[in-house]
């Protein structure tokens, strides 16, 4: 019936992927209205129960991190890391790493034992 080429059969096969696929977009709108198609971001799991030893190549963000996690830094405890938390709620976040530095109790020598450890992201 139909005498079609190799290459106007792909064209074919592939509009009719792309009608399906709209089409099932279109029906999963209508069963969830609120149209919640978000990527979750995928968060690191916390630091381990001692509170001080992070995994090889795991970077704390002092961006987002809580208190518990950011006691995973060395030589940051329990005071200095709510200390972080504060600035971060009043000030806003810390746009590099060095940022840290205006945190009280935060100097030269506490930010090169942590520098490695930290990340913005």
């Amino acid at each position: 019936m139909f005498d079609l080429e190799r290459l106007e059969k792909k064209v074919l096969v592939f509009l009719l992927a792309a009608l399906l696929i709209g089409a099932g977009i279109i029906a999963y709108k209508k069963l969830c209205p609120t149209g919640d198609l978000s990527i979750e971001r995928f968060s690191a799991p916390t630091a381990p129960s001692d509170g001080k030893t992070l995994g090889i190549n795991k970077k704390v963000n002092i961006n987002n991190a809580s208190a518990d996690q950011l006691m995973a830094l060395k030589g940051v405890g329990k005071i200095m890391a709510q200390r972080i938390v504060e600035y971060r709620q009043k000030k806003g976040l810390f746009i590099s790493p060095e940022d840290i530095k205006k945190v009280a109790g935060i100097g030269d020598k506490l930010f090169s034992k942590i520098k490695d450890s930290i990340s913005l992201e």
